[in-house]
């Protein structure tokens, strides 16, 4: 099984959902400008829709090792539960999945710190494609 082509199908269901809920929050949900579901709900499209990129972007890379791997899959999980988390605090309020946005959010931190790694590991070893 190809993890490249799972994990760009799971970017652009991201890409896709976040579009969507976008439209949804500005036109059909009727939150509150200002408020903090509004607030919460604008949060949550961001992170998906810039994650999602990032996503793209990660499967896009020549010679994919570990470090970038692994910032996929961080990413992946981090996206369903930090943004998954804030859409069901805006939805449902505060439930017993709350605790999961946190989880999430450490999740998307662990995947830029694997993306640390990997560009520091192509320093040191003076791999890099990208010359101007």
């Amino acid at each position: 099984m190809n993890q490249s082509a799972i994990y760009l199908v799971i970017a652009a269901f991201y890409g896709l959902t976040a579009v969507v809920l976008g439209a949804l929050g500005t036109h059909a949900l009727g939150l509150q400008m200002g408020s903090q579901q509004a607030s919460l709900f604008q949060h949550a499209f961001i992170y998906q829709l810039i994650h999602a990129l990032l996503l793209i972007w990660i499967v896009t890379q020549d010679g994919q090792g570990p470090w970038l791997r692994y910032a996929a899959l961080a990413v992946s999980l981090g996206v369903l539960l930090f943004c998954g988390g804030l859409y069901v605090l805006v939805f449902w309020g505060k439930t017993t999945f709350s605790w999961v946005t946190p989880v999430g959010g450490s999740l998307i931190i662990l995947a830029w710190l694997n993306l640390d790694i990997h560009g520091f590991l192509k320093l040191k070893t003076g791999s890099d494609k990208f010359n101007p």
